[in-house]
């Protein structure tokens, strides 16, 4: 008679006994495939066929030729699909250029959030950080303009980005707290 299946033991071997047949199909499933979700769907399917050729008494003296045999009728199978399907373009004109609904309401919930951080800065640091941030303006440059030193720029700068970081509940460990 053939060799013994799992499902003719206790059951918490099941997964154990069939896992060398699964893995070498899966190996060669992938190797015809090319992608890995395919061959872990067509090992499952070869095990499957495996345990109902068992329970229906056939009797198997060549348990890895038997799966070997499923496992490349499966990769035909899916082959000749493919083929017959052929691959699916999505046209141009499904995909919008509109933002999705919910990335609107969040770029404007964080246009709203830095206009309020924005709103309650000091007039001189707000100045600075829109210098520094939007503008591009060096240090030194701001410093110069406004006449400051470069040093006290820098400063404007970090506790203006504390600020924002803060309204924007971006806060590291001892960053002060969110309200």
């Amino acid at each position: 008679m053939g060799a013994p299946l799992a499902y003719d033991r206790d059951d918490s071997q099941a997964s154990e006994d069939w896992a060398p047949i699964r893995d070498f199909v899966r190996r060669l499933a992938r190797r015809r495939l090319g992608r890995s979700d395919l061959s872990e769907d067509v090992a499952q399917e070869t095990v499957l066929r495996l345990v109902q050729y068992g329970r229906n008494g056939v009797p198997i003296d060549n348990l890895y030729g038997l799966a070997l045999r499923i496992a490349e009728n499966l990769v035909k199978e899916h082959f000749r699909r493919e083929h017959r399907w052929g691959q699916v373009e999505l046209s141009e004109t499904l995909a919008s250029a509109e933002p999705a609904p919910d990335r609107v309401i969040e770029g404007r919930e964080a246009v709203e959030t830095l206009k309020r951080a924005l709103a309650k800065m000091p007039a001189l640091r707000r100045d600075i950080i829109i210098r520094r941030r939007v503008q591009h303006q060096s240090c030194a440059a701001i410093a110069a303009d406004l006449r400051l030193s470069v040093k006290a720029v820098e400063k404007h700068v970090t506790r203006g980005l504390l600020d924002l970081n803060e309204a924007f509940g971006q806060n590291g460990p001892g960053r002060g707290k969110v309200n």
